[in-house]
């Protein structure tokens, strides 16, 4: 093993139960966005592998040898069989080389992801590789070899965006994994790139021989094994997974719904453990112990996985049953769907926002403020759920609160409307009657409560009903704090797995709405995020469409710059900043907005030089180099701020910058000087006027004002400017002068004529 590589590996660790769990909810998007302490960790391990800019942690790759199931070349549904031949070794083998790449064609949700980085893992453990970084595709069709990093033992997971539109990867991918190949093995590194079988028969043609194997499939019982033992150790693994309910419930299963199951199973248990705690209140420790043993007996089990297998149906005849019970008042009904909603809100949270649904939908209020309603302690009974000391309620059977609400969309279609609009309402008033904490970070919970069942539903019935009620209700009460909120939510979802197909099919559709501007600002917030590092290519194409609104302009400033660091965005992004400086709807606002983003910052490495022109293969035939005519439409659009006292406006700082670049950087100078000079040098029109009134006061600004002493270099930098502006000036004056002798272009003075 080289010494470098060896000396880079970091120690193997086990990750605690609580840190699996916290991937685990990550990777299903269930209550996965809820921050109330426990969920720390899909912070540390899970969403930190989808940043380009930064190696997976070594934190993520423990997780991910705990929990891997390794796939299998058939499945006969036996768990105890064993007699499977497993592909993991065979996909590893092909990797060992240096250079190796290894395609994985396989539909999302069929482990390809952590396939991917559990032969990563072992390749980092076995001293082959010493990080493991994620590449971004880009926005081109296609992907260079010349993209790759040219750092040495790496291991790189590329995950292939899919056709989308307009967009669709090159046909020549699979053959240029050759060119691929030969960079990649002088460097010691190995490629993993993940793709889907549809996609892959038409783009695969002349790739390399072996590449693209196929490795069969992960066993359910398998994959429910390896997360309910490192979730739960104490879990009674065996004896669930021996029950013939459970068989067939597990039975053809994809990961993705395993990891559905074990949640079902683990939330069983929980419960019944919760109920016998409950019942072993002033006993010693050990009888609590032989009660609590009582919870994994073969016939408590029996009742659990009954559990499990009616929660998959959503528990649909027991809600029936419930909901037509003698006596049952609709405000009990909407009582139960509040708190499915608002779990883990203060029960007098709950109580108050059920009266305001109860109002909304049956049109009358319930008084609750006195006595003639039920209270509490019997709504609290009558749905079936627990108040803990802390007045938070739980339900008395798993997956019951998912499952009321799956029950009141399906058997209540015409409340979807005004339950939507309580929905985004939810978070923003506070119920102060209930005499309880409400203060900004309790709201802020509760919102985060309804987002994530509204992410949850939009993801699961593909209705972005939920999620485009809560964006405009955020939007338009954006005084109350929680705009952030819904952006933030969004951008999480735009990068989870679970979530992202839908909801960047659901960002699409939004950029070219017209009627309400908060869905097109909200995908440019997201573009601006996690999703716009991610996913540059896609993040490009809703700009594009989000750009036509002109109250989007200044969140375009932050999008823009996000996708500016993926050096393969950059020549499609420069030309529709472009046109939309030549555009009249909007130059003036997302024109001179976008192009500001760029010429007003200096870029990352501290030199002076502006983000636009930074480029470190500037001059390179694959660098990215801005027109000269492309900058001159910016730079007129900019100027068209007009003069005016100089110092604070986007035009003084993108000045001041680039004539600092210009006196700094003297390679820099012709380029700079020569695109202000053309940027004013508009003839026959008033306009030129302004656009060199507004640049020589930018200047003398730039030379000396309050808190810039005068500077002789400054000096010498702003004449010659002045002097490219006046020649160009004289010479306008000379073209006037000329077409007033000759009006006609005949070569006949107006004084010749009139004399003839």
């Amino acid at each position: 093993m080289p010494q470098e590589v060896s000396s880079a590996l970091s120690q193997r660790q086990t990750p605690d139960p609580a840190t699996v769990e916290a991937f685990h909810q990550a990777a299903l998007l269930q209550r996965a966005l809820i921050n109330n302490g426990e969920m720390i960790a899909v912070k540390n391990v899970f969403e930190q592998t989808l940043d380009t800019h930064a190696p997976i942690s070594p934190g993520y790759l423990d997780v991910v040898r705990e929990v891997y199931a390794e796939l299998y070349t058939k499945q006969d549904g036996d768990y105890f069989a064993g007699n499977e031949r497993s592909t993991f070794n065979d996909a590893y083998s092909l990797l060992r080389p240096a250079g190796s790449v290894l395609v994985l064609s396989r539909p999302p949700g069929t482990s390809r992801n952590i396939t991917s980085y559990a032969l990563m893992a072992r390749l980092l453990e076995d001293g082959f590789i010493k990080e493991v970084w994620p590449l971004s595709f880009g926005s081109a069709s296609m992907f260079p070899a010349k993209r790759l990093p040219r750092e040495h033992h790496r291991g790189y997971v590329l995950e292939l965006p899919p056709d989308e539109g307009e967009f669709a990867i090159h046909d020549s991918f699979g053959a240029n994994l050759k060119d691929v190949q030969e960079l990649l093995g002088p460097r010691h590194s190995r490629l993993i790139v993940i793709t889907t079988p549809e996609q892959w028969r038409r783009i695969g043609r002349g790739a390399p021989d072996g590449v693209a194997p196929d490795l069969g499939a992960a066993r359910p019982a398998d994959v429910a094994e390896r997360w309910l033992c490192a979730e739960e150790p104490g879990f009674p693994v065996t004896a669930w997974l021996r029950h013939p309910t459970m068989k067939a419930l597990l039975e053809g299963q994809s990961p993705t719904e395993v990891l559905r199951i074990v949640e079902l199973m683990r939330e069983a248990r929980r419960t019944v453990l919760r109920a016998i705690a409950n019942a072993s209140v002033g006993l010693d420790a050990l009888q609590r112990r032989r009660a609590e043993a009582e919870a994994d007996t073969e016939a408590a089990i029996a009742k659990q996985v009954a559990d499990v297998a009616a929660a998959r149906d959503n528990w649909e005849d027991d809600l029936h049953e419930w909901h037509e019970k003698s006596g049952r008042t609709s405000f009990q009904r909407n009582f139960l769907v509040t708190a499915a909603v608002l779990r883990g809100a203060p029960v007098g949270h709950i109580y108050a926002k059920a009266a305001d649904l109860s109002k909304l939908l049956e049109g009358d209020g319930v008084e609750v403020t006195g006595q003639k309603a039920p209270g509490v302690i019997s709504m609290t009974r009558a749905i079936h759920a627990d108040r803990t000391k802390e007045g938070v309620l739980s339900f008395q059977r798993p997956h019951w609160d998912d499952a009321a609400l799956e029950y009141f969309w399906t058997d209540r279609p015409l409340a979807r409307v005004p339950f939507l609009q309580w929905l985004a309402e939810a978070p923003l008033d506070e119920p102060k009657v209930a005499m309880e904490s409400v203060g900004l970070d309790d709201r802020r919970a509760l919102a985060e409560r309804v987002g994530d069942f509204a992410v949850r539903w939009a993801v699961r019935h593909r209705r972005q009903e939920p999620l485009e009620e809560i964006v405009k209700a955020w939007h338009k009460h954006s005084k109350k704090g929680l705009w952030p909120l819904a952006t933030a939510l969004l951008d999480e979802a735009a990068i989870h797995p679970a979530s992202a197909p839908y909801i960047h099919t659901m960002l699409m559709a939004w950029a070219s709405r017209k009627a309400d501007v908060a869905l097109p600002l909200a995908v440019v917030s997201v573009c601006a995020g996690k999703f716009g590092r991610t996913h540059t290519g896609k993040a490009l194409r809703r700009l594009r469409n989000a750009a036509e609104h002109p109250e989007v302009a200044d969140a375009l400033q932050g999008a823009v710059r996000t996708l500016w660091a993926d050096t393969s965005v950059r020549s499609l992004l420069f030309k529709d900043i472009v046109d939309w400086c030549g555009n009249d709807k909007i130059k003036d606002t997302v024109g001179r907005q976008t192009f500001a983003a760029l010429a007003t910052i200096a870029g990352p490495d501290s030199l002076g030089i502006p983000l636009i022109l930074d480029n470190p293969d500037y001059g390179d035939e694959e660098g990215f180099q801005p027109s000269s005519e492309g900058l001159v439409q910016g730079w007129r659009t900019l100027l068209k701020e007009g003069p005016g006292p100089t110092g604070t406006r986007q035009v003084d700082a993108a000045v001041f910058l680039w004539l600092d670049a210009a006196l700094r950087h003297r390679p820099l100078k012709p380029l700079i000087l020569d695109s202000l000079r053309k940027a004013v040098d508009v003839r026959g029109t008033e306009e030129g006027r302004v656009l060199r009134e507004t640049l020589r006061a930018c200047a003398h600004g730039w030379v000396q004002g309050e808190d810039r002493p005068f500077s002789e270099e400054r000096e010498a930098v702003r004449q010659e400017l002045g002097a490219l502006l006046d020649e160009d000036l004289y010479a306008a004056v000379q073209e006037q002068e000329q077409e007033q002798e000759n009006p006609n272009g005949d070569g006949t003075s107006i004084k010749g004529t009139d004399t003839a």
